[in-house]
């Protein structure tokens, strides 16, 4: 294991993610579809997209071009994505979403997309060292795109299906984002399901559909809980959770404090805090139902998740920032 999952105290304590600066609207727009009005767009999203460096991008693959899409929302500045194209292995054409790095270098990013962009290299360093080449890698589609083109290890999801671009983000990038077949999109509804099922009855799926020949692995981070309802429209369980921001003080003890007062109130009192700025975003499973032994929930940082890994896959790597990424091994 490249980092402990109970490293820091913190983390134990509250799971906190601290990933600054905008992350409201990034939260809102990448939510996926919604349960009505399926592809209007919000009027108040702007984005303006250039031309890129192939260079400013690199991959394991060389890239042939690449976009970058800077959104502002309600006039002000909010966060910005990119898109390489590029040649797989197999001489395929593929893409990948990416988080750019900041225009200034800093100690430590204060931007949501210059943190994740240096989250993601770490991650990358750690999956080129660690994961053979001949590793398989399981994740929602967009990690499973900066997993292939970042490390050059394969993913078995790389494309999404039409659900996907009725959020105004994704919409955006219809035009560079290579569509699903109708194979990929079979890819989707088990992906999906795997996710919003019992972490045992999914771990048995995926072992037996993927058999012993080939290591494969398991990629979360905490920004797959922004795309339950896209998750959901490809046949994935509504896990239920309850969410909120609850807004951050000058305390941190009196913000855990908080925190777990409105998960103990709304919930079972099994959270997940994602510090943004002047906020937490906070996630708390539901007293009905059985999300807590869910797959998705039991690989995230939720605290009733840290206690103790499903049977079946073992940790390899954690970011740190809280653990907002986490690279699990499936053992057979």
């Amino acid at each position: 294991m490249i980092k402990g999952r109970y490293g820091k105290a913190l983390l134990l304590l509250v799971g906190i993610a601290s990933l600054l600066g905008g992350g409201a609207i990034l939260f809102h727009e990448l939510s996926g579809p919604a349960p009505s009005g399926a592809g209007q767009v919000d009027e108040r999203l702007n984005v303006n997209s250039s031309s890129l460096q192939p260079a400013d991008l690199p991959g394991f693959f060389p890239a042939d071009s690449a976009r970058l899409y800077s959104f502002r929302y309600d006039d002000k500045d909010a966060f910005s994505l990119a898109v390489v194209q590029y040649r797989n292995a197999s001489g395929a054409r593929a893409s990948a979403v990416l988080f750019p790095k900041e225009s200034q270098d800093r100690v430590i990013s204060s931007s949501q997309t210059g943190l994740r962009n240096e989250i993601w290299q770490s991650a990358t360093e750690a999956i080129s060292k660690h994961a053979p080449e001949e590793a398989l890698f399981l994740s929602w589609w967009d990690d499973g795109q900066r997993i292939q083109y970042l490390s050059g290890r394969e993913a078995w999801l790389q494309k999404p299906g039409e659900e996907t671009f009725s959020s105004s983000v994704w919409g955006a990038f219809r035009s560079d984002l290579i569509d699903a077949s109708e194979k990929e999109r079979d890819r989707l509804h088990y992906m999906a399901r795997w996710l919003t099922m019992d972490a045992d009855k999914a771990l048995n799926e995926i072992v037996e559909y993927f058999g012993k020949s080939r290591p494969i692995y398991l990629l979360v981070n905490n920004d797959v809980l922004l795309r339950l309802s896209e998750i959901k429209a490809y046949g994935g369980s509504d896990l239920g959770l309850k969410n909120k921001n609850i807004p951050a003080g000058n305390n941190l003890h009196g913000d855990i404090a908080q925190v777990k007062r409105w998960a103990h109130e709304t919930g079972e009192g099994n959270y997940l805090a994602h510090k943004e700025g002047r906020y937490y975003r906070t996630w708390v499973t539901a007293t009905e139902g059985n999300s807590k032994d869910t797959l998705l929930v039991r690989l995230l940082p939720f605290i009733d998740s840290l206690k103790k890994l499903p049977e079946g896959v073992s940790l390899v790597y954690q970011s740190g920032w809280g653990g907002y990424l986490s690279v699990y091994k499936v053992e057979p």
